[in-house]
């Protein structure tokens, strides 16, 4: 058989684990943080958040054009969380302390309106419970 071959009957055999909306939840919080560091609060919360069709969350300073791709797309600086982050930075000094104590809210924000954008992301599980899902 052809590597190709292999790699094709590799794909189709292995087992592809369900994602659930605790996991993107999390991932939210740490995407949030990664690029408070990367681009900047103010960059940040003028940018937008993206929820692809795998479940995975791309920061994008400026909205991209809708694609079949695209779950939800968040404005940033229409959460009232990033409305209220960016006050209370505007008085402190930009450090791991400021970003820990905002990026849960901010990450809870984010997720209640991909929640309210998306039923694909509605659909899955809340949370994995000793390998079984979980819904409401």
């Amino acid at each position: 058989m052809t590597r190709a071959g292999m790699v094709l009957i590799e794909r189709l055999l292995a087992l592809r684990r369900r994602k659930n909306q605790e996991e993107v939840a999390g991932r939210a919080a740490e995407v949030i943080a990664h690029v408070l560091f990367d681009v900047g609060a103010d960059r940040f919360l003028n940018g937008s958040m993206l929820l692809d069709r795998q479940f995975r969350l791309r920061f994008y300073a400026v909205l991209p054009p809708a694609s079949d791709d695209m779950l939800a797309a968040i404005a940033l600086c229409d959460l009232p969380e990033a409305q209220h982050m960016r006050s209370c930075m505007a008085d402190v000094a930009f450090d791991a302390e400021v970003v820990a104590c905002h990026t849960q809210g901010l990450a809870d924000g984010l997720m209640r309106e991909l929640l309210a954008c998306s039923g694909e992301l509605r659909a899955l599980p809340e949370r994995r419970i000793g390998g079984v899902f979980a819904f409401r």
